[in-house]
């Protein structure tokens, strides 16, 4: 079990505006609670480059000095929940929960596989399923990480919690039939297409271009039906002149 040693200092006020204040000198606000305790406090800089170290993990036993107005007092803790900043991440807050060392309690520790799968040659994914485990133990007993061995798995298998074995004084506290890690076969992405859009375009616009043609010629032979069939204008008489006009020309 990894253990390391922070310090922070008693706040007396609390709420917003002094957790800015705390935040602006480069401090993260927290709050320390569980066991009798229960109060506010600010951790350090050097003090979160200490719990960055251990990747700030909710398995590590931090031993906390805690600095007040009148007296200084030394106790462990595990970090229990922590916030961030949507924009910067970074560390906007930390609850601590106190612990007894000779108490048991229940932690959350990551699942970390190891090996390569031998599905993974037949064109296989691996999937983790399960990311922690709940552990119950001594808060010096608890590991900092399971592994769990992968490499056995083919195509189909999978690895499940009643598989891990632990030492007499870990106890896990997730269903047996819980599934940690399986491989299954690789799914080839198909691109779906319609029958429109699978059908071939170029016959059907000579088709139709066709059919165009076809349509002007039956209006061209029309038109030309229409022209043999009008009778043509007989030629009309020349009229005679009549009156004082009539006798000219005659001789």
């Amino acid at each position: 079990m990894e253990r390391v040693k922070i310090e922070a200092v008693l706040r007396e006020k609390t709420g917003k505006e002094t957790a800015k204040k705390v935040r602006f000198k480069g401090n993260v606000p927290a709050i320390v609670y569980g066991r009798g305790t229960n109060c506010a406090v600010q951790i350090s800089t050097a003090s979160l480059k200490i719990l960055n170290s251990i990747h700030f993990s909710q398995s590590a036993v931090i031993d906390m000095e805690l600095s007040g107005e009148k007296k200084k007092e030394s106790f462990s803790v595990l970090i229990k929940d922590m916030q961030y900043n949507p924009l910067t991440e970074a560390i906007q807050h930390i609850d601590f929960i106190r612990v007894s060392l000779e108490e048991k309690i229940r932690v959350n520790v990551p699942v970390v596989l190891k090996g390569e799968p031998k599905g993974l040659k037949d064109d296989g994914v691996l999937e983790q399923i399960l990311w922690q485990l709940v552990i119950e133990a001594l808060p010096l007993d608890i590991p900092q990480k399971i592994e769990v061995e992968v490499s056995h798995l083919g195509i189909g298998n999978s690895v499940h919690v009643a598989e891990i074995k632990l030492a007499d004084n870990l106890k896990i506290i997730n269903s047996p039939e819980e599934t940690i890690a399986t491989v299954v076969e690789k799914v080839e992405e198909v691109v779906a297409t319609t029958a429109e859009e699978a059908a071939p375009t170029g016959p059907e616009v000579i088709k139709e271009k066709k059919e165009v043609a076809e349509g002007e010629e039956g209006e061209e032979e029309g038109a030309k039906g229409k022209e043999e069939a009008k009778p043509k204008e007989e030629a009309k008489p020349k009229e005679e002149p009549k009156g004082k006009d009539a006798g000219k020309g005659k001789k």
